[in-house]
């Protein structure tokens, strides 16, 4: 196979280095997440200033995900207004930095590489680069903790990974340890995986139908049906990170919310009871 095709389809694995800053480098993936960033602060911007309490068929389309997304929320636990601007903005920024792959030229415009043909996108998806997955996903672990330490005390949150019976605790807190830190990996590698298989995927077909589509007229649709699994693919995996975070939260909270209804149930039926005594004649 002659070099120029065994070089058709580049996907670097890590991120790739436009300029340095001193010591700082500056990547095509932070590139991505930069603007996407951007895009998010602008959108917000117009909305606020723009919004209103009839809204139009913009604001509807864009608040109806949000809405639905704060609804599961809402149902997760009663603090849930503590979590909810967290889990909404990781979906938010996740979606957008996903679709901002997707655009023209994002991916496929850039700088000469070091090898001949090989090419330095300007500008890459975030989420295509581990580094970006793995600090949402310490951002997300480092808020389950609190919350957990919050509910429990530090003792409290200790004492549950030691486990029961206390015997066991030699055993058992080294298991619990290691699946709270799992979490990091699960959050950071299912979300860098599929995004990076999505960018894989859509280059391969962009460099297999762009032979052909002078040749076979139906060659130019097969990308455009990838493009449109990407964008539901990119939403899903939006949406399963921020309910994932949800979910760690709400395990922080649910024991002792648990605890919380089940005393205030009790007081309900006590109350109760009192009543029907009192209406009862003697």
């Amino acid at each position: 196979m002659p070099e120029e095709n065994a070089k058709l389809i580049h996907v670097a694995l890590k991120a790739e280095r436009l300029f340095s800053l001193g010591p700082f480098e500056v990547t095509n993936s932070m590139v991505g997440a930069v603007v996407a960033s951007l895009l998010l602060l602008a959108a917000a911007w117009y909305f606020t200033r723009s919004s209103s309490v009839v809204p139009n068929r913009m604001q509807s389309l864009i608040e109806l995900p949000i809405e639905l997304l704060a609804g599961i929320v809402a149902s997760s636990t009663s603090r849930w207004r503590g979590y909810v601007s967290l889990v909404v903005g990781l979906f938010l920024m996740i979606l957008v930095a996903n679709w901002l792959g997707l655009l023209p030229g994002v991916g496929t415009i850039g700088l000469q590489g070091e090898l001949e043909g090989e090419v330095v996108p300007f500008v890459r998806p975030a989420a295509a680069d581990l580094n970006f997955t793995l600090g949402l996903a310490i951002i997300t672990f480092v808020v389950f903790v609190w919350w957990a330490i919050r509910m429990h005390g530090p003792i409290g949150y200790l004492k549950e990974l030691a486990g029961e019976p206390r015997i066991l605790a030699p055993l058992m807190f080294p298991i619990h340890l290691i699946s709270e830190l799992s979490r990091l990996v699960s959050l950071s590698m299912r979300l860098f995986g599929n995004v990076f298989a999505g960018e894989v995927l859509l280059a391969t077909m962009l460099a297999l139908t762009t032979a052909a589509v002078f040749v076979l007229p139906l060659a130019f649709f097969v990308p455009a049906v990838f493009l449109g699994l990407e964008l539901l693919f990119g939403a899903v995996q939006a949406l399963v990170f921020a309910l994932l975070t949800m979910a760690y939260i709400t395990l922080a909270i649910a024991e002792n919310q648990g605890d919380g209804h089940g005393t205030e149930k009790s007081g309900q039926t006590s109350d109760t009871s009192e009543q029907h005594h009192a209406a009862t004649p003697a």
